[in-house]
């Protein structure tokens, strides 16, 4: 795989929110993704919200990705477009229980009555 040619923050990237133990230890990325994100989030994260400009091909590949024009090419931005899906999409949440609006359909049903079971 060839390095991308997209400049390197002094600081490593961490999302605490919503991933607080980490990338690697989230479960939710392989460990190639976790680095790729550790090492150039803070600048994709510039490029992304229009606080950097793009200075290299890749960079500029990279802005034109995040606006919809173009498809992930790479592996760092397929790895980003993971971390934004997880990070800013909506989390589903499965229940094995009723949720209070549907317990009405089921009031009906149920009694208090004793039975006599001899």
């Amino acid at each position: 795989m060839q390095a991308p040619n997209i400049r390197v923050p002094q600081k490593t990237f961490i999302d605490r929110v919503k991933f607080p133990y980490g990338f690697r230890k989230s479960g939710d990325f392989s460990i190639s993704d976790a680095d790729l994100l550790s090492r150039f989030g803070h600048t994709l994260l510039a490029l992304e919200s229009g606080e950097l400009t793009p200075e290299s091909d890749d960079e500029k590949h990279f802005l034109a990705f995040t606006q919809g024009m173009v498809p992930a090419q790479n592996a760092l931005e397929k790895a980003w477009q993971k971390y934004v899906r997880l990070a800013r999409g909506k989390k589903h949440f499965y229940t094995l229980h009723s949720s209070a609006s549907n317990q009405s359909d089921y009031d009906d049903d149920f009694s208090d009555e004793t039975f006599d079971v001899a």
